[in-house]
């Protein structure tokens, strides 16, 4: 034999007070209801607090089990919507329920129906009337997993009622956190597009005219540093013939150029472009046009995304909301994609090379002969 008699009281701010008085012969186990079906694609949720026993029973969250007279105290919100308290009250036990009595009391109390069998069912219990300041309901004979629901209709209470989708898509319904993440994904993608952006802007002040156009197209062309040396007085162009002498200090750079041209015919010049190159991007480094720090945003965006695939894994099959870990996943592989772009980025938003173009010497060697010879021609003037 086992018999359920139940006691709630309804408080001013909407929580129940539950109070069940279980007698029964045997070991039986009672799980109460903190999920409920509504309709097949919404659940409603209910907070069981403050749960105590005392008796022949002994709880481990949710579940209790009884071996013999028993009592059972529980807190429950989330029973209050639209002016009606709905909640199971009792539920759950693994074995059949000879009888169940229950008194429910609360504010102007003017409907009350009882229902009585399988979760969603709409039978009727056994007997349920309206009583002073409540309403009495009792149930003869409740099988195995078989439930009673009491729905009252009272005086004004705040609602608490917490209702969720339910199907496949159910995870990814959006809530507040969800909205929360959406709008850091915005902000970070538009802070990602702001710092590509800055690629376009025009070089820092003082960059020498050799790195400019490294980084804009490739191409390592000293036609620009010459004449600058020239300029500077460090070499001297007279009828394709080179000479050296001594001015301002040199950078490594600016020296082993001088040096790859060697007095002597212009034409004979033979400047060793991989060595050049290393000086060019050592200079940078040291001058601060070119960062020192390498970027490691194709790996972050990677294990942004794993970390986005597994937080929606995860979210989906607990508390929903998984649209954070597709949040974090879009942000993963668009850090992924843009990667590139910044890690080759030069220097001050000096831009990046596409790829790396050899400048055919020759084709330096005249454009440094006939700018020479116009600026001959200028000084002569």
């Amino acid at each position: 034999m086992l018999a359920d008699d139940v006691t709630v009281t309804t408080a001013q701010d909407g929580q129940l007070t539950v109070i069940e008085r279980i007698v029964t012969d045997a070991p039986a186990v009672h799980r109460i209801a903190e999920r409920v079906p509504v309709t097949d694609d919404e659940d409603r949720l209910y907070s069981i607090t403050d749960l105590q026993v005392s008796g022949a029973a002994a709880a481990d969250g949710t579940t209790v089990t009884v071996t013999g007279p028993a009592t059972v105290t529980y807190t429950v919100d989330g029973a209050v919507a639209a002016g009606q308290v709905r909640f199971q009250l009792t539920g759950g036990w693994d074995r059949a329920v000879d009888r169940v009595t229950a008194a429910f009391s609360g504010p102007d109390v003017s409907t009350a129906d009882c229902y009585a069998g399988q979760p969603g069912s709409s039978r009727q219990c056994t007997f349920s009337e309206l009583r002073s300041r409540g309403a009495h309901a009792e149930q003869n004979g409740l099988r195995q997993g078989d439930r009673i629901d009491l729905a009252v209709r009272t005086g004004p209470l705040p609602e608490n009622a917490r209702f969720v989708p339910t199907g496949p898509l159910a995870a990814f319904a959006p809530g507040f956190p969800t909205i929360l993440s959406g709008l850091a994904l915005v902000l970070y993608l538009l802070i990602g597009a702001s710092v590509l952006r800055r690629r376009a802007r025009p070089p820092a002040p003082g960059v020498p005219p050799a790195y400019i156009a490294y980084v804009a197209r490739g191409e390592l062309d000293l036609t620009g540093t010459v004449l600058d040396l020239v300029a500077r007085g460090h070499l001297h162009i007279v009828d394709g013939q080179l000479t050296h002498s001594e001015a301002d200090p040199l950078t490594p750079f600016e020296e082993a150029v001088k040096t790859a041209f060697p007095p002597g015919p212009l034409g004979g010049a033979r400047p060793d472009q991989a060595e050049l190159r290393i000086l060019l991007d050592a200079e940078a480094h040291r001058q601060g046009w070119l960062s020192a720090r390498r970027s490691h945003l194709r790996r972050a965006g990677l294990i942004l995304a794993v970390a986005g695939i597994v937080t929606t894994v995860v979210l989906a099959l607990t508390v929903g909301e998984a649209l954070i870990g597709v949040a974090l996943l879009i942000a993963g592989l668009a850090t992924f994609v843009a990667a590139p772009l910044v890690q080759t980025r030069r220097g001050r938003a000096l831009g990046s090379p596409a790829r790396r173009v050899e400048s055919p010497l020759a084709a330096e060697i005249d454009a440094i002969q006939a700018m020479a010879e116009r600026r001959s021609a200028v000084s002569a003037q």
